[in-house]
């Protein structure tokens, strides 16, 4: 299987939402909006460069 069948393919989907977010930011009229899309830019950053594994969580004591 390669890896957009076992879903590690969504790199580069996200990737591309990334910069989607980006152009969306630079257009942006109202300064809300910006913000909001500066913001998901940032998020689908980090998941195109973690992919679809999980965040390592610290152990949790009791």
């Amino acid at each position: 299987m390669d890896e957009e069948q076992t879903g590690g393919g969504n790199r580069a989907y996200y990737a591309q939402r990334a910069a989607e977010e980006q152009q969306l930011a630079a257009a942006a009229a109202d300064a809300d909006a910006k913000a909001v899309h500066e913001k998901m830019q940032l998020i689908y950053l980090e998941r195109a460069s973690v992919g679809d594994r999980e965040a390592p969580v610290a152990d949790q004591v009791g």
